[in-house]
């Protein structure tokens, strides 16, 4: 199940970037909050050298869940978002995502803080599945793997499969609710000109509003 809300619109505007896992016609624009409408506050970066790259540009996302299970039935999210014009002949423009994959049957029915701890490689590009992820010490056995991708109009066909340190945390507030924050950071050798060194990103949302 794909889980979206009224205000959420489908990407629509044709672009060379996209994601392995599923076009950016399902990755979910979110409109500006307030009201009842969904909270959606993400805040993406990421570091190249000594600078750093914004991703706020056309936010999106989406949560696949089991069928009336809420949070408590997760089974992927994705955050995305892009820095520069996303348009089809535009120039400079990158986009970065950070995936999550779990095991619903481990996510429990109460308040949850979910620790993300270990190593992974990412999927290249055009692949479906899971990255291959390595936990660590401390890590949520209900995450089965985390990691972050980027592409840019430099080399558009092509995902870094350098190994990455991530660490983070996934806070559900009120299972089954979709509702909580995400802090997450990757951390890579970057031996190409699309992924950044660090991927930095900040969520809080609320899709039940």
């Amino acid at each position: 199940m794909l889980v979206t809300s009224p205000d959420m619109t489908p990407f629509a505007q044709r672009s060379r970037l996209f994601t392995p896992a599923c076009s950016l016609a399902l990755l979910l624009l979110l409109a500006a909050c307030g009201g009842d409408e969904p909270i959606w506050n993400l805040t993406m970066r990421a570091r190249h050298g000594d600078a750093w790259r914004d991703f706020t540009e056309s936010p999106g996302s989406h949560f696949i869940t089991e069928e009336g299970a809420g949070s408590a039935g997760l089974r992927e999210m994705s955050v995305c978002g892009f820095h520069g014009v996303t348009d089809a002949d535009a120039d400079g423009t990158y986009q970065s995502c950070m995936e999550l994959r779990f095991d619903f049957t481990a996510l429990g029915a109460d308040r949850s803080a979910l620790t993300i701890a270990g190593t992974a490689i990412p999927l290249a590009y055009g692949a479906d599945g899971t990255a291959e992820f390595t936990a660590q010490v401390g890590h949520a056995p209900a995450i089965v793997s985390a990691w972050a991708w980027t592409v840019c109009d430099e080399m558009p066909r092509y995902i870094e499969q350098t190994p990455q340190q991530l660490r983070g945390e996934l806070v559900l507030d009120d299972p089954p609710k979709l509702k909580g924050r995400l802090s997450l950071r990757a951390d890579v050798r970057s031996e190409g000109p699309c992924q950044g060194d660090v991927t930095e990103l900040e969520l809080v949302f609320d899709l039940d509003r």
